[in-house]
Protein backbone atom coordinates (compact mmCIF):
# COMPACT_ATOMS: atom_id res chain seq x y z
CA UNK A 1 0.00 0.00 0.00
CA UNK A 2 1.53 3.36 -1.00
CA UNK A 3 2.51 5.77 1.77
CA UNK A 4 0.92 8.77 0.08
CA UNK A 5 -2.00 8.74 -2.32
CA UNK A 6 -3.41 11.51 -4.47
CA UNK A 7 -6.68 12.23 -2.67
CA UNK A 8 -8.25 13.71 -5.80
CA UNK A 9 -7.65 10.67 -8.01
CA UNK A 10 -10.18 7.87 -8.12
CA UNK A 11 -8.58 4.85 -6.51
CA UNK A 12 -8.83 1.33 -7.87
CA UNK A 13 -8.83 -1.87 -5.84
CA UNK A 14 -5.69 -2.92 -7.76
CA UNK A 15 -3.78 -0.09 -6.05
CA UNK A 16 -3.99 -1.92 -2.73
CA UNK A 17 -2.12 -5.21 -2.89
CA UNK A 18 -3.62 -7.97 -0.77
CA UNK A 19 -6.85 -6.09 -0.02
CA UNK A 20 -9.01 -7.79 -2.64
CA UNK A 21 -8.82 -11.59 -2.49
CA UNK A 22 -10.97 -13.73 -4.81
CA UNK A 23 -13.31 -16.03 -2.94
CA UNK A 24 -11.68 -19.14 -4.44
CA UNK A 25 -8.29 -18.04 -3.00
CA UNK A 26 -9.58 -16.99 0.40
CA UNK A 27 -8.50 -18.66 3.64
CA UNK A 28 -11.31 -19.44 6.04
CA UNK A 29 -10.70 -18.81 9.73
CA UNK A 30 -10.61 -22.13 11.58
CA UNK A 31 -13.17 -21.03 14.18
CA UNK A 32 -15.65 -20.10 11.45
CA UNK A 33 -15.18 -23.41 9.63
CA UNK A 34 -15.56 -25.52 12.78
CA UNK A 35 -18.64 -23.58 13.90
CA UNK A 36 -20.27 -24.05 10.52
CA UNK A 37 -19.38 -27.75 10.42
CA UNK A 38 -21.19 -28.22 13.74
CA UNK A 39 -24.26 -26.40 12.45
CA UNK A 40 -24.12 -28.26 9.15
CA UNK A 41 -23.91 -31.67 10.83
CA UNK A 42 -26.77 -30.87 13.16
CA UNK A 43 -28.93 -29.36 10.45
CA UNK A 44 -28.33 -31.99 7.77
CA UNK A 45 -28.24 -34.87 10.23
CA UNK A 46 -31.78 -34.13 11.37
CA UNK A 47 -33.20 -34.21 7.83
CA UNK A 48 -34.72 -37.07 5.95
CA UNK A 49 -32.82 -38.64 3.06
CA UNK A 50 -34.90 -36.66 0.55
CA UNK A 51 -34.29 -33.38 2.35
CA UNK A 52 -30.56 -34.13 2.60
CA UNK A 53 -30.36 -34.35 -1.17
CA UNK A 54 -32.06 -30.94 -1.42
CA UNK A 55 -29.88 -29.26 1.20
CA UNK A 56 -27.13 -27.03 -0.26
CA UNK A 57 -24.97 -27.77 2.77
CA UNK A 58 -24.82 -31.48 1.97
CA UNK A 59 -21.31 -32.40 0.64
CA UNK A 60 -23.00 -34.77 -1.79
CA UNK A 61 -24.35 -31.71 -3.59
CA UNK A 62 -20.84 -30.44 -4.31
CA UNK A 63 -20.74 -28.09 -1.33
CA UNK A 64 -17.56 -26.04 -0.96
CA UNK A 65 -16.98 -23.26 1.55
CA UNK A 66 -15.07 -21.23 -1.06
CA UNK A 67 -17.90 -20.78 -3.56
CA UNK A 68 -20.85 -18.46 -3.75
CA UNK A 69 -23.15 -21.47 -3.34
CA UNK A 70 -21.26 -22.51 -0.21
CA UNK A 71 -21.50 -19.02 1.24
CA UNK A 72 -25.20 -18.98 0.46
CA UNK A 73 -25.60 -22.33 2.24
CA UNK A 74 -23.89 -20.96 5.35
CA UNK A 75 -26.12 -17.90 5.34
CA UNK A 76 -29.24 -20.04 4.99
CA UNK A 77 -28.25 -22.23 7.93
CA UNK A 78 -27.43 -19.20 10.11
CA UNK A 79 -30.76 -17.58 9.30
CA UNK A 80 -32.64 -20.81 9.95
CA UNK A 81 -30.97 -21.13 13.34
CA UNK A 82 -31.73 -17.52 14.31
CA UNK A 83 -35.38 -17.61 13.21
CA UNK A 84 -35.10 -14.21 11.48
CA UNK A 85 -34.97 -13.81 7.72
CA UNK A 86 -35.02 -10.22 6.51
CA UNK A 87 -32.88 -8.31 4.05
CA UNK A 88 -31.04 -6.70 6.97
CA UNK A 89 -30.38 -10.09 8.60
CA UNK A 90 -28.92 -11.44 5.37
CA UNK A 91 -26.66 -8.44 4.80
CA UNK A 92 -25.43 -8.32 8.40
CA UNK A 93 -24.75 -12.08 8.39
CA UNK A 94 -22.60 -11.76 5.26
CA UNK A 95 -20.64 -8.86 6.77
CA UNK A 96 -20.16 -10.63 10.11
CA UNK A 97 -18.94 -13.78 8.37
CA UNK A 98 -16.46 -11.76 6.30
CA UNK A 99 -15.10 -10.02 9.40
CA UNK A 100 -14.73 -13.37 11.18
CA UNK A 101 -12.89 -14.84 8.19
CA UNK A 102 -10.52 -11.87 8.03
CA UNK A 103 -9.56 -12.37 11.67
CA UNK A 104 -7.28 -10.15 13.75
CA UNK A 105 -3.99 -9.80 11.91
CA UNK A 106 -1.15 -7.27 11.95
CA UNK A 107 -3.12 -4.75 9.90
CA UNK A 108 -6.13 -4.97 12.24
CA UNK A 109 -3.96 -4.50 15.34
CA UNK A 110 -2.21 -1.52 13.70
CA UNK A 111 -5.56 0.02 12.86
CA UNK A 112 -6.76 -0.66 16.40
CA UNK A 113 -3.76 1.17 17.86
CA UNK A 114 -4.06 4.09 15.41
CA UNK A 115 -7.76 4.58 16.08
CA UNK A 116 -6.99 4.25 19.78
CA UNK A 117 -4.77 7.33 19.57
CA UNK A 118 -7.71 9.16 17.97
CA UNK A 119 -10.04 8.27 20.82
CA UNK A 120 -7.27 9.12 23.30
CA UNK A 121 -6.94 12.62 21.86
CA UNK A 122 -10.71 13.09 21.78
CA UNK A 123 -11.17 12.24 25.45
CA UNK A 124 -7.88 13.49 26.87
CA UNK A 125 -8.16 17.10 25.73
CA UNK A 126 -11.81 17.50 26.71
CA UNK A 127 -10.75 16.61 30.25
CA UNK A 128 -7.27 18.10 30.12
CA UNK A 129 -8.33 21.68 29.39
CA UNK A 130 -10.13 21.85 32.74
CA UNK A 131 -6.92 20.82 34.53
CA UNK A 132 -4.97 23.68 32.93
CA UNK A 133 -7.32 26.48 34.04
CA UNK A 134 -5.86 26.98 37.56
CA UNK A 135 -2.32 27.07 36.14
CA UNK A 136 -3.31 29.58 33.43
CA UNK A 137 -4.95 31.81 36.02
CA UNK A 138 -1.88 31.70 38.26
CA UNK A 139 0.67 32.28 35.46
CA UNK A 140 -1.05 34.87 33.25
CA UNK A 141 -3.35 36.54 35.76
CA UNK A 142 -6.88 36.25 34.28
CA UNK A 143 -9.67 36.10 36.84
CA UNK A 144 -11.38 32.85 37.76
CA UNK A 145 -14.38 33.74 35.61
CA UNK A 146 -12.31 35.04 32.70
CA UNK A 147 -10.04 31.99 32.45
CA UNK A 148 -13.08 29.79 31.78
CA UNK A 149 -13.24 31.27 28.28
CA UNK A 150 -10.27 28.98 27.50
CA UNK A 151 -12.78 26.13 27.48
CA UNK A 152 -15.02 28.22 25.23
CA UNK A 153 -12.12 28.70 22.80
CA UNK A 154 -11.56 24.94 22.69
CA UNK A 155 -15.22 24.26 21.99
CA UNK A 156 -15.27 26.86 19.21
CA UNK A 157 -12.43 24.93 17.58
CA UNK A 158 -14.34 21.67 18.13
CA UNK A 159 -17.38 23.05 16.28
CA UNK A 160 -15.27 24.34 13.39
CA UNK A 161 -13.27 21.11 13.14
CA UNK A 162 -16.32 18.85 13.23
CA UNK A 163 -18.07 20.90 10.56
CA UNK A 164 -15.06 21.14 8.25
CA UNK A 165 -13.46 17.70 8.55
CA UNK A 166 -16.77 15.85 8.45
CA UNK A 167 -17.34 17.21 4.93
CA UNK A 168 -13.67 17.17 3.91
CA UNK A 169 -13.34 13.46 4.68
CA UNK A 170 -16.00 12.73 2.07
CA UNK A 171 -14.01 14.72 -0.49
CA UNK A 172 -10.40 13.73 0.18
CA UNK A 173 -11.01 10.40 1.93
CA UNK A 174 -11.01 9.36 5.57
CA UNK A 175 -7.39 8.21 5.63
CA UNK A 176 -5.87 11.60 4.82
CA UNK A 177 -8.47 13.44 6.92
CA UNK A 178 -7.87 11.17 9.91
CA UNK A 179 -4.09 11.60 9.73
CA UNK A 180 -4.42 15.37 9.35
CA UNK A 181 -6.68 15.70 12.39
CA UNK A 182 -4.25 13.70 14.52
CA UNK A 183 -1.37 15.81 13.17
CA UNK A 184 -3.14 19.04 14.11
CA UNK A 185 -4.03 17.70 17.55
CA UNK A 186 -0.42 16.65 18.16
CA UNK A 187 1.23 19.85 16.91
CA UNK A 188 -1.06 22.30 18.69
CA UNK A 189 -1.21 20.07 21.77
CA UNK A 190 2.54 20.53 22.12
CA UNK A 191 2.32 24.22 21.22
CA UNK A 192 -0.20 24.88 24.01
CA UNK A 193 2.53 24.18 26.55
CA UNK A 194 4.61 27.05 25.12
CA UNK A 195 1.95 29.76 25.08
CA UNK A 196 3.37 33.13 26.25
CA UNK A 197 0.05 34.78 27.10
CA UNK A 198 -3.45 33.76 28.07
CA UNK A 199 -4.92 35.01 24.76
CA UNK A 200 -2.26 33.15 22.80
CA UNK A 201 -2.86 29.95 24.79
CA UNK A 202 -6.61 30.22 24.24
CA UNK A 203 -5.96 30.63 20.50
CA UNK A 204 -3.78 27.51 20.52
CA UNK A 205 -6.51 25.61 22.34
CA UNK A 206 -8.94 26.72 19.65
CA UNK A 207 -6.59 25.44 16.91
CA UNK A 208 -6.19 22.24 18.89
CA UNK A 209 -9.96 21.90 18.92
CA UNK A 210 -10.03 22.00 15.12
CA UNK A 211 -7.97 18.81 15.08
CA UNK A 212 -9.72 17.08 17.97
CA UNK A 213 -13.19 18.08 16.79
CA UNK A 214 -12.41 16.89 13.26
CA UNK A 215 -11.23 13.54 14.58
CA UNK A 216 -14.58 12.84 16.24
CA UNK A 217 -16.69 12.51 13.06
CA UNK A 218 -13.86 10.99 11.00
CA UNK A 219 -13.01 8.03 13.26
CA UNK A 220 -16.50 7.71 14.75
Amino acid sequence: MPFFMNPFRKQDVGDFEGVFVPLAQARRHHSVVSAFDDKKDGQVGGLTEEKKLESPADPANGYSALTVEGLRAEIELDLAASGHDTAYDRKSTVINKAIQDIGMGRYQWSLFALCGFGWLADNMWLQGVALTLPGLSAEFGPSTNQVRYTTCALFIGLCIGASFWGIASDVIGRRLAFNMTLFLAGVFGLAVGGGNSWIGTAGLFSALGVGVGGNLPVDG
